[in-house]
């Protein structure tokens, strides 16, 4: 009996107790728990960001259309201190929207050309956008971009590259407008420095896209165009956004058909005006240089070469040296001006002219006069530009190179010919001898001060005379004796007994002098009667003798 329970008691131990049953169901219920969660979880990615500003752990969430899909779990230092590692945990069913072109921007106030945005963060706080792309390849690190993308990468539309070498103020955002139209805008701007030149990434949207060609050109807006001519002061100016934003425009030169629609990653050059892409149209040139004795102050690239007010040609570079040339080719210290004759500004017929022809038809014109001066084009500028014309005077034209370029002959202007002049002049006065002329003026302003001396003198004395007393009263006297004068006048007024007395004693008088008379004309006849008396009377004589 103690054998068979000694047996049972074995045979209990070596069996499995059920308490372990216990901890074994805890641990599958766990794994179970493990596995459901990890398969409820969405996938782990990692983004890049420049700075982690407005980012929080647990707290900074993931959109789509502003719905949340995700939330941001650690933020840490990239490996390289280059920026900063956020990690972040998506929802599930949210991995089609994690491909490689899905794109990361931070959502948060901005205020800039293209407007406000983002306001509503200011009391929730920044968030992470996501814009999910159409590429296959999934992806699970991606770049936070700096700024919202221009556009959604589904919008129809082309994009093209523009460059430009001058010195823009354009941002991404700005407008590309057409005829007072927003259709597009920039999308990206670099400098690269191997070119030394700015790209600006443009797209244009549909179905203006359409509008952009191969013969397309594309130059800056400012929104008040101001232009100073012959004609007056014209001023355009644009809509308020591209006032306030510039822009770029774009359209076809005038005379020129539209080309073929342009694909996507086209590059057009970016022209600061329109005239500049207007000008720059004219690719075909025929070059020359010119020596000018003037001063080439206001003359610019881009000046236009002129004859008898027709554009022909543009000033290319003012100075203009190369390493070929030589100096003793520069006589009397010439300025060289680079200018370009352009046959497509002419008209069709004279396209037609191969180069060789031109270069023999201008050397004919050469020798018939045709000179080259510099003129002024504003006179409130102070611009100049380059004038063409057949002087009959002129010398023989001698043909010349410098360097690879053929000389273009010239005249110095009407200004530097008055200059000339004037310094001629100035050399004769120079030549003169001025002294007898300077000693008779010296001996001129000795008398006229002797002169005024004496006039100083006799204006004080006769300031002296009438400070005196009795001068002073001289005027009274006058005044008095004046009036004793009427009075008189007035007693020989008509009916006054004085004038009465003195018209009787005319009466007598002339009665005294009627009595005279006849003495008086016996005394003219014969001033002896009152001594020997009248003369006799004459003989009479006889009728016979008669």
């Amino acid at each position: 009996m103690e054998r068979e329970d000694t047996a049972t008691l074995e045979r209990r131990r070596r069996r499995p107790s059920p308490v372990w049953l216990i901890p074994l169901g805890a641990a599958l219920i766990g794994l179970w728990l493990l596995y459901q969660n990890m398969i409820s979880r969405g996938p782990e990615i990692t983004l890049a960001v420049e700075t982690a500003e407005g980012l929080e752990a647990g707290k900074t969430a993931i959109k789509v259309r502003s719905v949340e899909v995700g939330r941001v779990e650690s933020v840490r230092l990239a490996d390289d201190y280059d920026g900063a590692i956020a990690t972040v945990r998506m929802d599930p069913d949210t991995a089609d929207l994690l491909v490689e072109d899905s794109q990361f921007w931070v959502v948060k106030p901005r205020v800039g050309r293209q407007g406000v945005s983002g306001l509503n963060t200011i009391l929730s706080g920044a968030y992470i956008r996501l814009r999910p792309g159409s590429a296959e390849t999934s992806r699970r690190r991606f770049p936070v971009l700096a700024n919202p993308p221009a556009r959604s990468t589904d919008e129809p539309g082309v994009s093209v590259t523009l460059t430009s070498e001058t010195d823009n103020s354009l941002a991404v955002g700005d407008p590309i407008i057409y005829q007072g139209q927003t259709v597009g805008q920039i999308e990206a701007a670099d400098f690269t420095v191997d070119d030394k030149r700015m790209e600006y990434s443009v797209f244009v949207r549909g179905p203006f896209a359409r509008l952009v060609t191969d013969s397309t050109q594309f130059w800056l807006r400012s929104g008040i165009d101001f232009h100073l001519g012959s004609d007056g002061i014209d001023v355009q100016t644009g809509s308020l956004q591209s006032v306030l934003a510039g822009g770029v425009t774009f359209g076809e030169p005038d005379g020129v058909e539209a080309g073929e629609t342009a694909d996507d990653g086209a590059t057009y050059a970016l022209y600061p005006t329109r005239n500049a892409a207007v000008q720059d149209r004219f690719d075909e040139r025929i070059e020359y240089v010119m020596l000018l004795d003037d001063s080439v102050r206001g003359l610019d690239p881009g000046a236009p070469v002129e004859y008898r007010g027709i554009r022909v040609g543009t000033v290319r570079a003012v100075p203009f040296f190369r390493s070929n040339f030589e100096f003793d080719e520069f006589t009397d210290f010439k300025i060289p001006v680079l200018i370009a004759i352009e046959p497509q500004r002419l008209g069709t017929g004279w396209i037609d002219w191969s180069r060789d022809e031109w270069r023999r038809n201008m050397h004919r014109f050469f020798d018939n006069g045709l000179r080259a001066t510099i003129k002024s084009g504003n006179l409130l500028t102070g611009s100049m530009f380059i004038n063409l014309q057949f002087d009959g005077g002129a010398g023989e034209y001698a043909a010349a190179e410098i360097g690879d370029y053929p000389v273009f002959p010239s005249e110095p202007s009407s200004i530097t010919s008055l200059q000339q002049q004037l310094s001629g002049l100035m050399d004769k006065l120079n030549g003169l001898d001025l002294r007898p002329v300077a000693n008779d003026i010296k001996q001129t302003l000795e008398t006229t001060s002797a002169t005024l001396d004496e006039m100083h003198r006799a204006t004080r004395n006769i300031n002296a005379l009438l400070e005196k007393p009795g001068t002073q009263n001289l005027p009274g006297e006058l005044r008095g004796v004046l009036e004793d004068l009427r009075d008189t006048l007035r007693g020989y007024r008509q009916g006054a007994p004085a004038y009465d007395e003195f018209n009787r004693s005319l009466n007598r008088l002339n009665r005294v002098l009627d009595d005279v008379a006849p003495l008086a004309r016996t005394l003219r006849d014969d001033p002896n009667a009152l001594i020997f008396g009248p003369p006799d009377a004459e003989d009479p004589i006889p009728k016979a003798a008669r």
